[in-house]
């Protein structure tokens, strides 16, 4: 019980650290700090089915990678838009290490897009269902290409790979990875979930109508100066802009009603 109050002091440490930085020397430590609290607010704590310190480390890199936009562009070249592209450039790829880092790039893609970034495929309002691949499927792919890529290295290396250990990890557990990289996300990095379609859907019929209510204030404000021009002259082409105008402010607000004086 004596150990109480300090184990509660340190926690406070800790998390003071992790919101404003305090004592983190590079944004590698400040990632890896993230995702070793992720891991415990998760209970996918690691070493607990397997050791699993290797695969910190990765993510850990993986995402302090992402800070950097170079390395993003150099790995462009890599990504596949599909199953079908994925496996028409392994098939041109000239090599087992080309074949791996394929593999490789493809699944860490998959990775940061569905835990970090949230920007799979959703399905959309005005899109058929039919053509929404759902998240579990991302899901599996990203656990196929680490393994295929986890395969590669093996063959690289002749024999037993640190690399392809961990990858063959991220493989075996990647809902594991993807449930605390996703908390990770919201507590940490503080990158907000994505609308779903249907809040897409009342957030732009609310757009909607904050821009009606502006278009309708602005002719109203037009409509009010031809008309005091009109009044002063009673020009023909004004009156027929008047009429315009007022059939215009019709169709967008059906309470306005305006006649002509005789």
């Amino acid at each position: 019980m004596k150990n109480a109050p300090a184990r509660s002091t340190r926690r406070r440490s800790v998390r003071r650290k992790l919101e404003i930085g305090a004592d983190v020397q590079t944004s590698y430590f400040f990632m890896l700090n993230c995702l070793l609290h992720s891991r415990i607010h998760t209970g996918i704590e690691s070493n607990a089915d397997v050791y699993d310190e290797d695969v910190n480390v990765y993510l850990a890199h993986l995402l302090n990678s992402h800070m950097d936009a170079s390395q993003i562009a150099a790995n462009s070249e890599y990504i596949a838009g599909s199953d079908a592209e994925l496996f028409r450039m392994i098939e041109e790829a000239g090599s087992d290490r080309q074949r791996y880092s394929i593999y490789k790039t493809n699944a860490d893609f998959l990775l940061m897009s569905i835990a970090v970034f949230d920007t799979i495929d959703k399905p959309t309002p005005n899109r058929p269902a039919i053509f929404h691949t759902p998240r579990n499927i991302y899901i599996a792919r990203a656990a196929s290409y680490y393994a295929h890529a986890a395969s590669h290295a093996t063959k690289l290396s002749c024999g037993t790979s640190r690399v392809g250990l961990t990858l063959q990890k991220l493989s075996d557990r990647f809902e594991d990875y993807v449930q605390i990289l996703t908390y990770m996300r919201g507590r940490y990095l503080n990158l907000l979930k994505r609308y779903s379609p249907g809040e897409l859907f009342h957030l732009d019929r609310q757009i909607d109508e904050v821009e009606r209510g502006e278009a309708i204030e602005l002719m109203r404000d037009a409509f009010l100066d031809t008309y005091h021009e009109w009044m002063k002259t009673h020009e023909d082409g004004l009156q027929e802009k008047l009429l315009e105008q007022a059939e215009l402010l019709k169709e967008l607000d059906p309470a306005f009603d305006f006649q002509l004086p005789a």
